[in-house]
Formats: C-alpha cells, sequence, structure tokens
C-alpha cells in the first residue's frame, strides 16, 4: 500500500482518481487548494503526491518549490490541463517523477505511482546508508586534545600506513579508526573489525586468516577470513594485546608481505589491507613482560595515536551528551531540545573512569527515564553518583571506598569480563561476584556495568 495525497481542485476527476487508486490498495488523502496541501503535510509525510499544476490559490510548481525540504521524502507527480514544455522541464528539474497531462489515462496513472514508490525507496535506502556511513565516522571534537587527534588521522587517512590507536577502555577509538577509513581513499570498500579478546584463543587465526574445507573437526566448508574479506579496505583489530604470542609471528608475516595462508591451506593469497590496531594497554610493557613480540610492536607502531580519556577533554563532554541524547531519544520517541544547565554542571564535574562508553549508557538511561523535552538531573539522580576520593588525594579514605574503586576500574578496563576483572585484581572470580553483588545490595554498583560477562 502507497499513502498518497491527491492535490486537485476539480471535484469529480478527485473523486474519480481517488476511487481507483483506493480500489487498487492505496490510502489516499485529498486537497483542493495548495492550502489544504500544505496542512497536510504539517501532519504527515505521504509516500506520493499527485500534484495539479493550476490551483486556485497558487501555482504547483511554485508550491512544489517552497515545500521541496517537507517533499524530500516524497515521489512528486505532476499533472496539468496545459502541459507546456516550459513547465515539464521546471517539474523534472524540481524532481518531480512525471509529468502528466489531462485527461489522465489512470492506468498509467498507476504505473507511475508504482515507479514513484520504488525511486522512493531506494532514495531513502541511498540516504540510510549514507547518513550511516556519516555516523559512523563522526567525531565529535570540541576540545583542543581531540582536534589533535583529527588532524593525525586527517593525516595519516591519505596514506596506506599501519596506524595504532592507543588510550584508556571506552575512549572512542573504534570510532576514531572509522574515521580514518571513511575519510580514505578506502572508504568505498569493507571495513572489518575483530576485538582479539572477544574470540577463544584458537579461532583467532581462522577469523583473521580464514580456514580450508576439513582444516579442523568443525570446518565443514572453506570459509575467507577478515583480510580476505576487506580486500581493498581496512581491518581493524581491537584489543590487539590480546592476540595469541602464538599467532604474532603469522601477524608480523602478513604485515610484512600481505600474504597468508588460510588455516589448512597451502595457497598463497594476497591481499592489500590497511591494518588499525587498538589497544588499551601499553604495548612496550607487554614487550619488556615478554607477552608481546617486540617486532610486531615496531610493525604496529608506525603512525601512534593517543586517544585522551573524556576527563582530559571536558570541551567534549557536553556536545557528546547531547548527541546520545538526541540518538535516543529518537529511538524512544522524544525529542530532547537541551541539557539543563544543573545537569550540564553534574557532567562536568563527574570523573568518567569509564570515558566515553560511561556516559553513552548513563545518557541512554536518562532519555529513556526523561519525561520533559529537556534532559534533566532528575532522570539521572541514582545514576550519576559522586566521585570518590582518589587515593592518592593526600586525605585518608576508607579501605572499602578504595577497594570499590579498584573493582569498578577493572571491570570497566575488562569490558565487563568477570574472569579478566578478577585476574587483573588478582582475585578468584567468585570472590570478585561476591564483591559486586554486595556493591548492588548497597546501591553502589554503577548500573552501565551490569554484572559482567563470564
Amino acid at each position: 500500500m502507497v499513502s498518497l495525497l491527491l492535490v486537485e481542485d476539480e471535484r469529480l476527476l478527485r473523486w474519480a482518481i481517488r476511487k481507483r487508486l483506493q480500489a487498487s490498495g492505496h490510502s489516499v488523502q485529498e486537497a483542493a487548494t495548495l492550502a489544504e496541501a500544505d496542512q497536510h503535510l504539517q501532519q504527515t509525510k505521504p509516500d506520493v503526491v499527485l500534484l495539479d499544476i493550476h490551483l486556485p490559490d497558487g501555482n504547483g510548481l511554485d508550491f512544489f518549490e517552497r515545500q521541496r525540504e517537507k517533499l524530500a521524502d516524497s515521489g512528486v507527480i505532476v499533472f496539468t490541463a496545459d502541459g507546456s514544455i516550459e513547465d515539464a522541464v521546471r517539474a523534472m528539474k524540481l524532481g518531480a517523477v512525471d509529468f502528466i497531462t489531462k485527461p489522465i489515462d489512470q492506468d498509467e496513472l498507476l504505473r507511475q505511482i508504482d515507479k514513484a514508490r520504488v525511486r522512493r525507496r531506494e532514495s531513502l535506502e541511498a540516504e540510510g546508508s549514507r547518513r550511516s556511513r556519516e555516523k559512523g565516522s563522526r567525531v565529535i571534537a570540541e576540545s583542543p586534545a581531540m582536534r589533535e587527534v583529527l588532524r593525525l588521522a586527517d593525516a595519516v587517512a591519505a596514506t596506506p600506513s599501519t596506524v595504532l590507536l592507543h588510550g584508556e577502555t571506552g575512549v572512542g577509538k573504534e570510532v576514531v579508526a572509522r574515521y580514518i577509513h571513511a575519510r580514505s581513499a578506502r572508504a568505498g570498500a569493507a571495513l572489518q573489525a575483530l576485538n582479539c579478546a572477544a574470540i577463544p584463543e584458537h579461532l583467532v587465526e581462522s577469523e583473521l586468516f580464514g580456514h580450508e574445507r576439513g582444516a579442523f573437526t568443525d570446518a565443514k566448508t572453506a570459509h575467507k577470513g577478515l583480510f580476505e574479506l576487506a580486500d581493498g579496505g581496512t581491518v581493524v583489530l581491537d584489543e590487539i594485546g590480546e592476540i595469541p604470542l602464538a599467532l604474532q609471528a603469522k601477524l608480523l608475516r602478513f604485515l610484512e608481505e600481505r600474504t597468508f595462508r588460510r588455516v589448512g591451506g597451502t595457497r598463497e593469497i594476497r591481499v592489500d589491507v590497511r591494518i588499525i590496531a587498538l589497544t588499551n594497554r601499553s604495548l612496550q610493557d607487554e614487550v619488556t613482560a615478554g607477552t608481546f613480540r617486540e617486532d610486531l610492536f615496531y610493525r604496529l607502531h608506525v603512525f601512534p595515536i593517543h586517544v585522551p580519556p573524556l576527563r582530559a577533554r571536558k570541551e567534549d563532554i557536553v556536545p557528546l551528551a547531547l548527541d546520545f541524547a538526541l540518538q535516543f531519544g529518537a529511538s524512544c520517541g522524544k525529542r530532547f531540545r537541551a541539557i539543563a544547565p544543573d545537569l550540564m554542571q553534574r557532567l562536568l564535574e563527574h570523573p568518567w573512569t569509564g570515558n566515553v562508553r560511561e556516559l553513552r549508557n548513563i545518557i541512554e538511561r536518562a532519555a529513556i527515564l526523561e519525561t520533559s523535552d529537556v534532559l534533566t538531573t532528575s532522570s539521572l539522580q541514582w545514576t550519576l553518583a559522586p566521585a570518590h576520593t582518589p587515593p592518592d588525594s593526600g586525605e585518608i579514605v576508607p579501605l572499602e571506598d578504595i577497594e570499590f574503586e579498584m573493582v569498578v576500574r577493572a571491570f570497566r578496563e575488562a569490558d565487563g569480563n568477570q574472569s579478566k576483572a578478577a585476574r587483573m585484581l588478582q582475585v578468584s572470580r567468585d570472590q570478585l561476584r561476591y564483591r559486586v553483588k554486595r556493591y548492588r545490595e548497597l546501591g553502589r554498583w554503577p548500573e552501565d556495568l551490569g554484572s559482567g560477562t563470564l
């Protein structure tokens, strides 16, 4: 079914067209004047507009030109009793799907409506794809620190060089990686991402390089890895420090030669991909500890960019919060127009140990709870807790508070993974779960962390 707005002043013709369109299963609204058409457009967005040129209160093409923004998502079919070439050319330039002269062939009109529907769908899909690409690569950078990040990102985007993005968990390293890809000559090709800590060690090699049929027990068919899938594009390796030591030599060889073999394969495969590696740890420390190859480190460390924590870029906090509010408000059917001044102050004073990811989660929850069109502190009263005094401030604080801060920090560093957080704290997973349960009972546990994954 197509929703249509029929703008025609001849009552009998309007009735005849409406009856035929409704019999074909379409939904039709009518307008006898441009003023009535304007009222309809303020309330609805029809799929297709059937627009007469000569109407009692003005020219339909003049109306089309004035209302181009409102009609941007609608297919427009123009018809008139005296089809001049000038009117037809103008209609086409304005973006009309077709120009039909009276008397109207209703079978032809139905074909043109179907054509308008298809063109509108294709236009919306293309626009949605464009907006998705822009959203995925857009970086809010009001602070000098983030502007410097973007300056470096713009400089390296035009080259094929390997990039190493380092910074705390949740600062937006993947967003910067997508920004680099979107501004490179590879933007039209694929971007493939792999979190090296999110999949079992024995599957990392298959994910990167692919495997041949029968290479291992579950390999029922051949499988292309990320490097093949991203040929001509970019591969983002998140948490590169977690890549198994045994696989690091193969990754080094790939970085040097851009060739590899699938698991269980004998054929050399050559691809052209750029590598962007992400880490929240010091790879130099990992080299010293013997858990990361020094030669691989230098291969990755071609163009390092440090993404600063949110607390070091306070100018970005409110713009990010507003952007998240608009995003989540739209998904909740709400339209937020501002952030209340007292909330802005609270946001600026918060320590943001979880960085942009923490801010995003907090604003998502607030957008769900907020009942007005201004985001206020009332929706955050159980979310945005006051900062605890850090242990190195010179002031003696309760041991319980220090332990709480360390547990929260470990959870954030581990992206909510219980096992990883427990290893960082050098306690058992059961001991960690006991503490989290106690903090939740006391109402202290941050909502955005949940209970963690195994």
